[in-house]
């Protein structure tokens, strides 16, 4: 296990994503402004958005998810301080449109369903309700543009295949664009697969939010991202995946409990930063429940930078949440047009 994992693991990709995020924690305890913690997060999250192939496409989805997940986050939130009901049509409206992405493959999806994961969190921020929203949206869209930069002109990603382009940037857009169309027309029927996905994500999606809202359950957010990431086209899919965030987010739930134990102040905390989101990047080829494992406690490290020491019953708080996610996952697939296998990941 350790050989295949080290053979799989890409450190150059964990240094990327961690230097981005950790800088943007350390300039927060330089400015004693814990609101950077916006900042490192969307870094991390343009990190992961990243296509990988080349130089254009990284630009092209770094940007994207940059612009999509700042829009999208804002709305939402807007929406949010307008009472419960509006929050979960923003949710609803964005998600549905992220699960349609699927059908244009991988690339897109990854970068829709980032940007929706985005919205899920910020809807649920406590500035939603009132009019301070802007200041962390903005710092959120200074460390998505920051992460792009650095990706750009500092860790220059290696291309999978030699960069050749035979067309212009005008060209190739309108290529995407006309192919782009040509598939969304082919899908344009309540009976496609894919607007059947689409759906079923948007729906379960924000049944979880309604369903924490009502119940008053603390980190809410942590169960509508899990229907978002673990919901899956077939139930031979969305199970295992339901049960590795399961093990990986207890297992990485309690690294955070022991890292807040020994890192109590904002600089400490950014320095444990590092190694985590580190191996979170680096260790998310070798499989979900790895990934879910260092993922959990760099999150939650990142988004209560300033929160006194995680105790045990926060650990309580975020299990549950995914619990529920992956019940509801689970249901959505077996009752909401049981899909085939014709969407794959």
């Amino acid at each position: 296990m350790l050989s295949t994992a080290a053979n799989k693991a890409d450190l150059f990709d964990g240094m990327r994503a961690a230097s981005a995020s950790a800088l943007m924690l350390l300039v927060g305890c330089v400015l004693q402004a814990p609101d950077f913690s916006w900042a490192a997060i969307g870094a991390f999250w343009t990190s992961l958005a990243t296509a990988r192939d080349t130089p254009r496409s990284r630009l092209a989805s770094m940007l994207s998810f940059s612009v999509l997940s700042t829009l999208a986050g804002g709305i939402s939130t807007w929406a949010a301080s307008l009472g419960t009901a509006s929050g979960a049509l923003a949710v609803l409206c964005f998600v549905t449109l992220a699960g349609l992405t699927r059908i244009w493959g991988s690339k897109p999806y990854q970068v829709a369903i980032l940007a929706a994961t985005a919205c899920v969190v910020m809807v649920d921020h406590p500035l939603s309700a009132n009019g301070g929203s802007s200041v962390y949206l903005f710092l959120y869209l200074v460390g998505c543009l920051f992460a792009t930069a650095l990706s750009m002109a500092v860790w220059r990603l290696r291309p999978a295949a030699p960069v050749r382009h035979a067309t212009s940037l005008r060209q190739a857009a309108g290529d995407t664009l006309r192919q782009s169309l040509h598939t969304l027309r082919e899908h344009a029927s309540l009976s496609s697969d894919g607007v059947h996905f689409a759906l079923r994500l948007g729906i379960a999606t924000t049944t979880a939010y309604l369903l924490v809202h009502m119940l008053q359950l603390p980190y809410g957010y942590w169960a509508t991202m899990a229907v978002l990431l673990i919901l899956q086209p077939s139930m031979s899919s969305t199970w295992p995946r339901s049960i590795e965030r399961a093990v990986g987010t207890a297992i990485g739930t309690l690294i955070a409990v022991v890292v807040s134990g020994l890192a109590q102040t904002p600089l400490a905390i950014a320095l444990a930063v590092f190694p985590l989101i580190a191996l979170t990047m680096a260790l998310r080829p070798v499989g979900y429940s790895v990934f879910v494992a260092f993922l959990t406690p760099s999150f939650v490290l990142v988004t209560d930078f300033a929160m006194p020491a995680i105790d045990y019953s926060y650990v309580w708080a975020r299990l549950e949440n995914n619990l529920l996610g992956s019940a509801i996952a689970i249901a959505a697939t077996l009752t909401l047009w049981p899909l085939t296998d014709k969407l794959r990941k």
